[in-house]
C-alpha cells in the first residue's frame, strides 16, 4: 500500500505543476501599447471574460463588439481619434472586449467589421469609465 501511495504522489507531483503553469499562461491577456495608450483585448471563453471583468477598473474605456442577436464578435478594427483627427489608438480586437487607458479628453471611435463601419463620439474623464457597445 505504501509503494502504491508513493507512486501516486510522485505522478501527481509531476503533473500538477505543468497543469497550473498551462492554466496561468492561457488566461493572461497581455497589455499592448500604441503611442502612450495602453490597451488589452480579448474575452474569448469564460476565463478571458473573467479576466477582462477583473481588469476593467484599471482602464477608462471599455468597448464590446457583438452581433445584433448578442453573439460576441472578435477581430474588429478599432481607431480612436483625438479632436485634431490624430490617431491615438489603432488596434484589432482579439475578442469581443477592448479595454484602453486614454488621457482625459474628447474622442471619436471608429470601428469596422467586414467592411461595415460605425463610429461614436465620447468624452473621457478621470472620474468614470466610458463603455461603448457596437453591434452588427
Amino acid at each position: 500500500m505504501t509503494k502504491l501511495f508513493s507512486l501516486v504522489c510522485l505522478l501527481l507531483s509531476c503533473l500538477l505543476p505543468s497543469q497550473v503553469l498551462a492554466q496561468g499562461d492561457a488566461s493572461t491577456l497581455v497589455e499592448k501599447h500604441y503611442g502612450n495608450v495602453t490597451y488589452v483585448s480579448g474575452g474569448i471563453g469564460d476565463e478571458e471574460r473573467d479576466e477582462i471583468r477583473s481588469r476593467e477598473r484599471d482602464f477608462n474605456l471599455k468597448l464590446l463588439f457583438s452581433e445584433r442577436d448578442g453573439s460576441y464578435l472578435g477581430s474588429v478594427d478599432v481607431v480612436v481619434l483625438n479632436p485634431k483627427g490624430e490617431t491615438v489608438l489603432e488596434a484589432n480586437s482579439a475578442g469581443p472586449f477592448l479595454l484602453a487607458r486614454l488621457p482625459s479628453g474628447s474622442y471619436v471611435i471608429k470601428v469596422s467589421m467586414n467592411g461595415q463601419q460605425q463610429q461614436k463620439k465620447l468624452s473621457i474623464s478621470d472620474k468614470r469609465r466610458y463603455e461603448g457597445v457596437f453591434r452588427w
